[in-house]
């Protein structure tokens, strides 16, 4: 499979070949005697097996300055029966000629022609007719062909950074086909052989080093070393005018970053951060770093967070260019746990790749478990343990919902596959993974992963190799366990009842069933059931008791010893929910000093989703939030804004806003006060504390509505706005995002002088979200408009309009802002790009809003790739809250006036 098949290097002059070329004609029948058929597209979205790749030339002549590039590809590959057609992909490619050599030499003719894939919206099969049928065997495809630069941020495209062009590559999922003709299916890993005739003064960066460098005539030619087997969606190049720095003291790998001309000055904390955690993963896994070089690409334009391409990883620019001496924590932390995250890529999903994309958690689920545990080795003070246990607390809202996909699900189109990368996939499959961890031990989980790794390698697998790893090395049924929550989509639910007896004994039954919010249509008839390690701390006990509840069978945990008043039924952060009634969730919440930060986490997470469901009384989650006040921990402070975030959307009406506001000061005056605006002496830069401010802040001012914060907030953000490196990043940033609530229209201008001056993107970012802090609906619209304008890049609408989605008072007006700029936006976002509009379908609270809701968004969905789900999603969390407010809204605000509950009417 490694032996070279092809010439090294020739390429082609496509001048012939024009966007106006007209189609070529419709494949010729073959001769009658040698004919075969055709196959159809296939429903499950996989190619019909008519030839199996086993390696690639790829011959690119890529000049960013033009609109289009070309290219030729030749492909060895296996013909395992004798055929009249070949069907690979190829998508938006304008084919001059395409044939197959056959082992002696001899060459077959072949036409050219695209069809739909069952579910695809575009044409992305690419057929060859060939004049005669293929013998079974060997044989090379050889196509030469030219395609635009994409225009949605997907296969090979183009960016201008200031005066000059760039071209970078995003072939995930599926859009390898948009860049050159392949397999591109993820089971087809092969090794590539690349070459790049760019502009002369250009450079060319590819996933392997390069190996040769001619000046030719049109330009210069860059050869790199063949690769290990990857799959198409892993191959990458980045062109142009680029800067490379390389890591000080390092030898392998040797890590490299590649910015745009001017820029890699900014880079040093990422290439400390790289070069560290690749030996913090390579030594957890127990196996070297496995490419041969490691090039980290800051991308100026760039519509993922960054991309795990095997020796070429590519990344947003704000999260790899950062100025350390003034970097606000969250890019700081976002920085090096999108690093660890894409790092651990090159072992989970480069070097040991999911078979097709139902199986794609293994990539996803584990780089995001992956992340948080290197990070807690490189960075122990930045406690990503609570990271990790609020996004697995935060998933459970999305798994809840009947919607909900399971982890591992049927893909069979393009738009099934775009839309396998979300908060399941990623999250979901890490707290599956966390999980597991805890249940088999750290040590028995680790010689798991390795052996895993070591037996896989440079190959495809589905889960069962992971699970029959895990099984050996633990001699536990992993198997059963892990394929419970990853084949089914919804949260257990687990009940417990303590009980005590006379003879000096206690213990809690304990009993599972699916987790349901009200107002939910998931069936109750014929529930899945989980295999669920459950462990219970209870007061005065000081062993944690832990018990595996089986397929629905109650099970008992019990100790001798005083009866406790509390018992804790998660301490070691499952992925499950839990009810208890409202006098032991009180006790539990009273007693949360004695819990460890995790638990606590748990105690206020699942007192809001009992709430939620309707198994608690607003006036107990009132008691539960109010319980907190003496946590000063940044965990404690960002679930506690989330809990009243949440709670204010859902459960108050104009009656009640006053007495909320009061609520919510009286929770977070006290950490305001020990907090402050700007760092204390001798406090960490950027610690934990920073992050605990933001959220008391931005909870004061927005939930709260606290005019002193609001007030304060203005001299901190008219310094940043005269330089914004002459205060604390944290304090400037929060500062400037709170001082746009009251500002005019003027402010505007401010902002955007800000976002021209900027010297990072960091601070250009901040302008930016700060332009969706007004509360003056018509300032707001304003300000949102300047996102369709040039001077906003298309991957940074996203920053304004998350953050004018999120805030209570400016909600609605951005939403009804998509609507009415639906047109501009989508001109704005095309294609794809487009998907992360419909989650504004999300505000809406009551009936008649999601109906209006849905009359609008689900047409236009229908138009982009991928967002069919998000919109379910989003529309069914609206449904929800509706039904949360009808139910539970005059309650809770009695609740918060201190008045009882009516008695209900005698019947």
């Amino acid at each position: 499979m490694r032996r070279l098949l092809v010439p090294a290097v020739f390429l082609l002059a496509l001048a012939s070949c024009s966007p106006a070329s007209p189609p070529p004609p419709a494949p010729p029948s073959a001769p009658a005697e040698a004919k075969t058929a055709l196959p159809e597209p296939r429903s499950d979205g996989r190619l019909p097996p008519l030839a199996r790749p086993r390696s690639y030339a790829l011959e690119l002549e890529v000049d960013p300055t033009k609109p289009r590039f070309s290219g030729k590809a030749r492909i060895d590959v296996d013909v395992p029966e004798r055929t009249s057609f070949v069907v690979l992909h190829g998508r938006g490619l304008s084919v001059s000629d395409a044939r197959a050599v056959l082992p002696g030499g001899a060459a077959v003719a072949a036409r050219a022609s695209t069809r739909t894939a069952v579910g695809a919206k575009d044409p992305e099969e690419l057929v060859l007719a060939f004049e005669r049928a293929l013998p079974s065997g060997a044989a090379t495809l050889e196509i030469a062909y030219e395609a635009p630069f994409d225009d949605e941020l997907s296969g090979l495209y183009r960016v201008k950074d200031g005066d000059r062009w760039y071209a970078f590559s995003q072939l995930e999922a599926t859009d390898a086909r948009r860049a050159f003709p392949c397999f591109d299916e993820p089971g087809f890993k092969t090794p590539f052989e690349v070459s790049v005739l760019a502009p002369r003064g250009q450079l060319a960066i590819g996933n392997a080093p390069e190996v040769a460098r001619e000046d030719r005539e049109r330009g210069t030619l860059f050869r790199f070393a063949r690769t290990k087997p990857l799959p198409t969606y892993l191959v990458a190049l980045a062109v142009g005018d680029l800067e490379v720095r390389e890591a000080k003291e390092r030898a392998h790998p040797k890590v490299r970053l590649v910015t745009t001309r001017g820029k890699s000055a900014l880079g040093e904390v990422a290439l400390e951060d790289t070069s560290a955690l690749v030996d913090v993963i390579a030594r957890y896994v127990g196996v070297p770093y496995p490419y041969e070089k490691l090039d980290i690409v800051a991308v100026p334009e760039f519509a993922a967070g960054a991309m795990e391409n095997a020796g070429l990883v590519t990344f947003r620019e704000e999260l790899l260019l950062v100025d350390p001496a003034h970097v606000s924590a969250r890019t700081r932390r976002n920085q090096a746990a999108t690093i660890a995250h894409e790092l651990a890529h090159q072992w989970f999903g480069d070097l040991v790749t999911a078979t097709w994309w139902n199986e794609i958690w293994l990539n996803e689920g584990m780089a995001t478990w992956m992340e948080s545990r290197a990070l807690e080795t490189y960075r122990p003070a930045w406690n990503t343990r609570t990271d990790a246990i609020l996004s697995a607390l935060s998933v459970m809202d999305d798994d809840a919902l009947a919607a909900a996909r399971a982890v591992r699900q049927p893909v069979t189109s393009t738009s099934d596959a775009s839309e396998a990368f979300d908060t399941i996939t990623y999250e979901k499959g890490a707290a599956v993974l966390g999980t597991v961890e805890r249940w088999i031990g750290e040590d028995a989980f680790r010689r798991g992963l390795a052996a895993y790794l070591g037996d896989n390698a440079h190959a495809n697998v589905t889960s069962a190799a992971l699970f029959r790893a895990l099984d050996r090395a633990s001699g536990k049924d992993v198997t059963a366990m892990a394929s419970a929550y990853l084949d089914h989509p919804g949260v257990p639910e687990i009940g417990g009842n303590l009980a005590c007896e006379a003879s000096g004994r206690w213990n809690m039954e304990l009993n599972q069933e699916r987790y349901r919010p009200l107002g939910s249509t998931i069936p109750e008839q014929g529930e899945h059931t989980w295999i669920v390690p459950v462990c219970v701390s209870a007061q005065g006990d000081r062993e944690v008791r832990c018990a595996d509840l089986t397929m629905g069978a109650p099970s008992l945990v019990a100790a001798r010893g005083a009866c406790p008043s509390w018992a804790h039924p998660n301490v070691r952060a499952g992925y499950y929910r839990y009810a208890l009634g409202d006098a032991e969730t009180t006790r539990l919440a009273e007693a949360r000093p004695r819990l460890d930060p995790g638990a606590r986490l748990s105690v206020l997470s699942n007192a809001w989703a009992a709430t939620r469901a309707g198994k608690l009384k607003p006036s107990t989650m009132l008691r539960v939030l109010s319980a907190t006040d003496d946590d000063g921990t940044r965990g404690a402070a960002e679930a506690l804004h989330d809990v009243l975030g949440a709670a204010e959307e859902a459960l108050v009406d104009d009656e009640g806003r006053e007495p909320f506001r009061k609520f919510v000061q009286a929770r977070l005056a006290r950490r305001k006060s020990d907090l402050g605006w700007e760092p204390a002496k001798g406090e960490e830069p950027g610690g934990e504390r920073a992050l605990a401010r933001r959220a008391v802040l931005l909870g004061l001012a927005d939930l709260g509505g606290d005019e002193a914060t609001l007030r304060e907030a203005e001299p901190f953000a008219a310094r940043w706005l005269a330089d914004p490196a002459s205060l604390d990043a944290d304090t400037g940033v929060i500062a400037l995002e709170l001082a746009s609530r009251r500002a005019g229209a003027s402010r505007i201008e401010e902002l955007r002088g800000a976002m021209k001056r900027a010297k990072t993107r960091d601070v250009r970012l901040a302008a930016l979200r700060a332009l969706a802090g007004f509360d003056d609906p018509k300032v707001l619209e304003q300000a949102l408009d300047v996102s369709l304008g040039e001077e906003v890049q298309s991957n940074e609408v996203r920053y304004t309009l998350r953050t004018a989605l999120a805030r209570p008072a400016s909600r609605r007006t951005a939403e009804a802002w998509v609507r009415t700029r639906w047109d501009a936006l989508r001109k704005k976002l095309p294609g794809s790009l487009g998907g992360t509009l419909v989650a504004a379908a999300r505000v809406a609270c009551t009936k008649s809003e999601v109906e209006a809701r849905a009359a609008f968004y689900r047409p236009r969905a229908a138009q982009i790739e991928g967002a069919g789900r998000s919109l379910a999603l989003a529309l069914e969390e609206a449904s929800l809250c509706a039904s949360l407010r009808e139910a539970t809204a005059a309650s809770f605000g009695r609740a918060l006036r201190g008045e009882k509950e009516p008695k209900p009417a005698r019947r």
